[in-house]
């Protein structure tokens, strides 16, 4: 109960108030902007999850010419939205004062997406291209996510920022298991649903679309300055103890070490191709290693993903108390990147019985002549003839740790990457963080055609000796992972000495 009464406390505690940082109103003031910022990521990331699994039945629904090559622009129009845009808005974000007008904008977008995503069907002309106009919309809103990390790198202390991130990332993950959870729910509607005031058609494709947009409204509102304000903690925090420096000569005289920030976006990167690449090839294994049929894939692949889910949403609650014990950097390269090389290493199969061929599953002229897939390998990877299939214990164990490194390793690169860049302003370093994980996004499905080519060996091999790599890297840097620090002139360093050793205390 302590870690959810400090989610939701806003009394400022005597720690705090020692600092001299902020009045008690400020701080209050401070964390509610950090709470509705949560709720922004959790917006965000529900509205991902909560059409995933609708997009493909809604464009047939509206083009039943649409093949599935289009779904995958449809699908991509927003990582590449994302990497087109993220530093632009990061540069513009480095040049005001207040986040709310980018913010308002995002959210603008937000809800134009989403209202056009339900009214596609009235439109009743160029469907299939209206709904990449509706996902591009809504792509450019998650531009927001640039916007809202730089934020909460200002907003926090270097003591409160693990924590703080933590529970962006538990309130992100919530939201794509509130959004998995609703579209079930939804689907109650079906396809003929009903008319609202007698003309606006809802039903289970278009009700998830009018749901975001309420939510985006109840965040325009969140946003509004009666509720948010901006709080610059991080800022006040470097400058205390430098008399009448300007916040500018404080954060320029904090020297960047660029080996371990190129680090944070290798691993932040790598984490996102890994995460991205499993993701999409779940299925595939599921099929081919197991001989599950899609009906048993659906099944067990959503409790396996609920479950790593509910572990993540764990693992962000406990990640702050974690790092206090075993140290941030032990955490990172321990918890996320180990725990990543090893949920590759797990995928590599061994053993000597073949994988279950399509040819084995049943009479061919039966399959030829129904419309159900054949479980089972199929006869076009020839590389199923001699290569053993992965076990179902070493795929549940692998997704796990996948999880466990993903959770601990997206949070905590963040984490870092902001306390390495110190005091200055982040929008154009955060942008440079989303650019990083938009691309690994986009590239990861690709590993697609490496597994359907060359099969598991391969596959996981090459993200067995990636992961293992960047982990080395990490390992023999991990003392550089620190907040970065203002550089102390030659004079005030030797007047320090002398105050030390008379062991003055001001």
């Amino acid at each position: 109960m302590g870690v959810f009464g400090k989610l939701f406390t806003l009394t400022q505690s005597e720690s705090d108030r020692l600092l001299g940082l902020e009045s008690a109103s400020e701080y209050r003031e401070r964390w509610i902007s950090i709470r509705v910022i949560y709720f922004m990521g959790f917006t965000i990331y529900l509205a991902f999850a909560i059409v995933a699994t609708s997009m493909w039945p809604y464009l047939r629904s509206l083009d039943p010419a649409a093949e599935k090559v289009f779904l995958t622009y449809v699908f991509a129009i927003p990582s590449l939205l994302q990497l087109a845009f993220s530093p632009v808005f990061g540069w513009w974000n480095n040049r005001i004062k207040s986040i709310r007008m980018p913010m308002v904008f995002f959210l603008i977008t937000f809800i134009v997406g989403h209202v056009l995503y339900a009214v596609i069907g009235e439109i009743k002309v160029h469907e299939k291209y209206l709904m990449v106009v509706s996902r591009g919309l809504i792509g450019m809103s998650t531009v927001s996510c640039t916007i809202y990390r730089a934020y909460m790198s200002s907003a926090t202390t270097v003591p409160e920022r693990t924590k703080a991130m933590s529970f962006l990332s538990l309130a992100q993950t919530s939201g794509m298991l509130v959004g998995s959870a609703l579209q079930p729910i939804f689907s109650l509607l079906g396809e003929d649903g009903f008319l609202f005031m007698g003309s606006i058609k809802v039903n289970m494709y278009t009700a998830v679309a009018w749901f975001c947009t309420a939510l985006g409204c109840i965040n325009l509102v969140l946003m509004m300055p009666s509720v948010f304000n901006d709080h610059q903690i991080a800022l006040k925090e470097a400058l205390k103890g430098h008399g009448p420096k300007t916040s500018k000569a404080v954060w320029q005289s904090t020297k960047l070490d660029f080996l371990p920030i190129n680090l944070m976006l290798a691993a932040f990167a790598l984490l996102m191709f890994v995460y991205t690449t499993i993701q999409t090839l779940l299925s595939p294994i599921a099929l081919d290693q197991f001989g599950w049929t899609n009906e048993e894939s659906l099944f067990y692949l959503g409790i396996l993903m609920t479950v790593g889910a509910l572990i993540s949403c764990v693992l962000f609650l406990l990640l702050d108390p974690l790092c206090k014990r075993f140290g941030e950097s032990n955490v990172l390269v321990y918890g996320a990147m180990f725990a990543l090389f090893l949920s590759q290493l797990m995928l590599i199969p061994f053993g000597s019985e073949p994988i279950t061929s399509v040819t084995e599953v049943g009479n061919l002229t039966e399959l030829h002549n129904s419309t159900t897939v054949a479980s089972g390998c199929p006869l076009t990877q020839e590389w199923c003839q001699r290569i053993p299939p992965i076990s179902k214990v070493q795929f549940t164990i692998s997704y796990t740790l996948l999880c466990v490194s993903f959770s601990i390793g997206t949070t905590l690169s963040q984490a870092v990457f902001s306390k390495l860049l110190g005091p200055r302003p982040q929008g154009t370093w955060m942008a440079l963080l989303t650019c990083a994980g938009s691309a690994a996004r986009i590239l990861g499905p690709g590993s697609v055609t490496l597994y359907v080519l060359f099969g598991t060996y391969w596959t996981f091999g090459a993200g067995s000796v990636l992961a293992g790599l960047v982990f080395i890297w990490m390992w023999v840097y991990r003392n550089t992972l620190q907040p970065a620090k203002p550089v102390v002139p030659p004079e005030m360093a030797e007047e320090l000495k002398v105050l030390n050793s008379k062991n003055i205390v001001q």
